[in-house]
């Protein structure tokens, strides 16, 4: 007798030290009754018999009765639309904080080395805007893997520049936001590959190339010089004003030359409209515009 009691009393004063046990199978820890009936016995006495007809329900199920949770909050919040985390599209005078590209961009060291290039798809952070001789650039970091988690400059026109974080969309949208991009970047390069295959059969290509190369070297040629002469002294000053107007006149007979073989090539080109297949109709195309259209709803708000 002696022994069951004092079992009973180190089982009631460890209750870490035992496995779950239901609420109507818990007992006192008085002192043994005199009777003499053991605790295993009371407790089942003090059991409530199931209903006439009906089993009782399997010891598992019994133990764990507790309800299910809801899902957290912030599970949900993670699919919130992007509008209501702040991020839309830049417009003029609004603050960047981030961008994606949307084709194949070259990318460059601050002092305008080239460093290497990215595929559309490509998240960054946005630090700035820089004006140089290749255009309006932006200072950012590329969030990719083996390019150097530091400043670099890519073409304003290569990217889409949007407010807030691009880190409080969920993974999921972030992902379907890389896809969309990057099968906007392989239409894009697609694109341009088909009518390069069609502009070669242009017999006035080559000269037209030619010539708008020209032209657009001796234009930005003239902005570095007119940049260089609002930061010279007056003396400099005169002498790069001497050389901007023999440049104005230069220009004009460079854009004359271009404007006339622009013309031939143009005409031959629609003349022979018919033997020029179109890239909207190419299978590849298509198919990828096809993608991309069926992602436009799962990132409300950031598909350009």
């Amino acid at each position: 007798m002696a022994a069951v009691a004092g079992t009973a009393v180190v089982y009631v004063a460890a209750p870490l030290a035992r496995p779950h046990v239901p609420a109507f199978m818990k007992f006192s820890a008085a002192p043994a009754p005199a009777s003499g009936v053991q605790p295993s016995a009371t407790a089942r006495a003090q059991s409530p018999e199931p209903e006439a007809g009906r089993a009782a329900p399997p010891e598992s199920e019994r133990a764990h009765t507790a309800p299910e949770r809801p899902a957290p909050e912030d599970a949900q919040l993670d699919e919130m639309p992007p509008a209501l985390h702040g991020i839309y599209l830049a417009q003029r005078g609004e603050k960047p904080g981030w961008g994606v590209t949307h084709q194949r961009t070259v990318y460059y060291t601050l002092d305008g080395t080239r460093a290497g290039h990215v595929e559309g798809g490509a998240l960054l952070d946005f630090h700035g805007t820089r004006t140089s001789s290749k255009g309006g650039m932006v200072e950012c970091i590329l969030q990719e893997e083996n390019i150097p988690a530091t400043p670099m400059l890519v073409s304003v026109s290569d990217v889409y520049l949007f407010t807030g974080d691009y880190r409080k969309l969920s993974p999921r949208q972030r992902q379907d936001l890389k896809a969309y991009y990057a099968l906007c970047g392989k239409i894009a390069a697609r694109k341009k590959e088909l009518l390069q295959l069609a502009a070669d059969k242009n017999p006035f290509f080559t000269e037209y190339q030619a010539a708008y190369k020209r032209l657009m070297t001796h234009i930005e040629t003239a902005k570095e010089l007119s940049l260089k002469r609002d930061k010279a002294s007056e003396l400099e000053k005169m002498r790069i004003e001497d050389s901007l107007r023999q440049m104005k006149m230069a220009e004009a007979q460079l854009r004359k030359t271009y404007d006339a073989i622009h013309l031939k090539f143009r005409t031959w080109k629609e003349q022979h409209a018919n033997e020029i297949a179109k890239p909207e109709n190419d299978a590849q195309v298509q198919q990828w515009t096809q993608q991309r259209l069926a992602l436009i709803p799962r990132v409300p708000g950031l598909a350009y």
